[in-house]
């Protein structure tokens, strides 16, 4: 559906309700605007965002009715006015850039203000898109900044607000319809900005910054990347997709990578905490061990008949991304071939889902929770389902520390509030499935327990990023990724492979333990408690007490 242009709306809504008294309701405002031809094709969401976010517009309750009417003495905010909101000599005052910073700016710059910075969690990308934005409202230029939530799009509103006081900050998104027409910079989330053309009203640059730019090759993300920027800048942690959404949507819009700052950097430089982690084997039970089993035989088989019988590629990544889009475009159940996929995608599914969620993943938290409670560290618990949430928190609590879940099913101010109790320290852990990784504003937290992984290599590094901010006193950050024994998620079974070749060379010390084996199980607790960076090192990369385990 092609998008209407906000100021059409407006005089829309403003004739329908002027004059009408105790006002209209949004649905007979959409039959007004249906019956006009210009204003025939705006969705309904549009509406309610215009309505919402312009002061003129006022909600009424009339006996149960909500209906909506408006003040035209109530004048909206006044446009940002023709000066620069940054000082044109002095771009990037104030900002203490890092020199990885100066650094991907420089290389941004360098490739005619386009491209793509790679950069881990908790590195620092925010303050170099800042440093972008200075640089475009310097030259009175505008900014688009588009963000995958609400809860980001808070964030980046509060920390543009700090950073550029002079500035206007709009909101496109979450009840508001600002525009760059009324404002220097306006964050979005990518569907609001999909909904409507977003042009750069101004003789100076557009600059769209995407923020967890990965997301964006989806199709239904990728028309919020406006043609209008000549400036673009994309921000991510893991510069990677399934799909061929990097070749198709983002490296065309970007360009390609100026500028990667990983752990082999940001650990040494002091940018991220020293970290250590610790791999825990837990064992699948006899029930879960002939579910594993026989979802394996299946993938296997079902595997060589994609590659020899249907032509698939025998490259994993393109076989998993063919076999997806073979049963996207199927349209009945005779097709062999996509039959063949279907069933090979739901033994993959099955057979992960078997080692996420066996019942050996809650001993592991058990096996963790006195050394969690013995030094008070703030926790994050990630697990694969709402259930397997909320059975650690139980363990945790039954330990005595003060736990809570947080996952989507909870309504927001709840969720809100829980991560606000554990930010002031009233809560010991938070434990959610997969909510946590992206998109979210998440307090500090010391230790990270890792109970289930999806996309492991991304997952994994946003999930130790969420630890890995500075300790006050030199501690190191932990990161506890707890597997089952003898299946994919092994690392004897190459198991985490592209996330331990990014670490290894790095840790403190990556250390194995078998929790079936009382001694290592006990030696966990040890292994929890805080330490100053600099450590010794386990020798032989992946180490544990006695041998290794093959």
């Amino acid at each position: 559906m092609s998008g209407v242009p906000p100021a059409p709306v407006l005089a829309a809504l403003t004739s329908a309700l002027d004059g009408a008294g105790d006002g209209l309701s949004v649905r007979d405002l959409m039959r007004s605007l249906r019956a006009d031809a210009a204003t025939s094709r705006v969705p309904r969401r549009l509406v309610e965002e215009v309505l919402a976010g312009d002061p003129r517009f006022l909600e009424r309750s009339i006996a149960g009715r909500t209906t909506w009417v408006v003040d035209l003495s109530r004048a909206p905010a006044p446009p940002a006015g023709p000066a620069p909101a940054v000082d044109p000599d002095r771009p990037l005052d104030g900002l203490d850039l890092r020199d990885w910073q100066v650094e991907a700016f420089a290389a941004w710059a360098g490739a005619g203000f386009r491209g793509v910075v790679e950069a881990v969690t908790g590195t620092g990308k925010t303050r170099l898109a800042i440093a972008a934005t200075r640089a475009a409202l310097a030259h009175d230029g505008r900014v688009l900044v588009l963000v995958p939530t609400l809860d980001l799009l808070d964030q980046w509103v509060r920390e543009l607000r700090r950073s550029v006081p002079q500035a206007r900050i709009g909101r496109l998104g979450g009840g508001h319809g600002d525009d760059l027409h009324d404002h220097h910079v306006v964050v979005s989330t990518p569907h609001s900005a999909a909904l409507v053309p977003i042009d750069v009203p101004s003789r100076g640059p557009g600059l769209l910054v995407a923020d967890e730019a990965h997301r964006y090759g989806a199709p239904t993300w990728a028309d919020a990347l406006k043609p209008g920027f000549a400036m673009r800048l994309a921000l991510t942690a893991t510069y990677e997709r399934a799909d061929d959404g990097l070749e198709q949507v983002l490296g065309p819009y970007f360009g390609g990578v100026v500028q990667r700052y990983g752990y082999d950097r940001a650990v040494p430089e002091g940018v991220v905490a020293p970290f250590r982690i610790a791999f825990a084997a837990t064992h699948l039970d006899d029930h879960e061990r002939r579910r594993y089993d026989e979802a394996d035989r299946k993938v296997r088989t079902l595997h060589h008949d994609l590659i020899d019988r249907y032509g698939l590629s025998r490259d994993p990544r393109r076989l998993l991304q063919a076999a997806a889009g073979v049963v996207a475009e199927a349209t009945g159940r005779g097709d062999a071939r996509a039959n063949a996929c279907r069933a090979y995608l739901s033994m993959l599914r099955q057979r992960r889902d078997v080692a996420a969620s066996c019942a050996g993943k809650l001993d592991v938290v058990r096996a963790v929770a006195p050394g969690l409670a013995a030094h008070a560290d703030r926790t994050l618990v990630f697990t694969d389902t709402v259930d397997q949430a909320e059975s650690a928190a139980r363990v945790l609590t039954r330990a005595g520390l003060a736990a809570e879940e947080v996952h989507g099913d909870l309504p927001g101010d709840k969720r809100r509030i829980r991560l606000a109790q554990f930010r002031k320290g009233n809560l010991d852990a938070l434990v959610a499935p997969r909510v946590l990784d992206e998109g979210i504003d998440v307090p500090a937290a010391d230790v990270a327990v890792v109970l289930a992984s999806f996309r492991t290599r991304r997952q994994m590094i946003q999930r130790l990023g969420r630890v890995l901010r500075l300790k006050a006193d030199g501690r190191e950050a932990r990161l506890v990724v707890a597997y089952a024994a003898g299946t994919r998620e092994d690392p004897a079974n190459g198991g985490h492979d592209e996330f331990l070749g990014e670490v290894l060379d790095v840790a403190g010390d990556i250390a194995r333990y078998d929790l079936d084996i009382e001694v290592e199980r006990a030696a966990l607790t040890p292994w929890l408690a805080p330490r100053r960076g600099g450590g010794d090192r386990l020798a032989g990369g992946l180490a544990r007490p006695g041998p290794v385990l093959r």
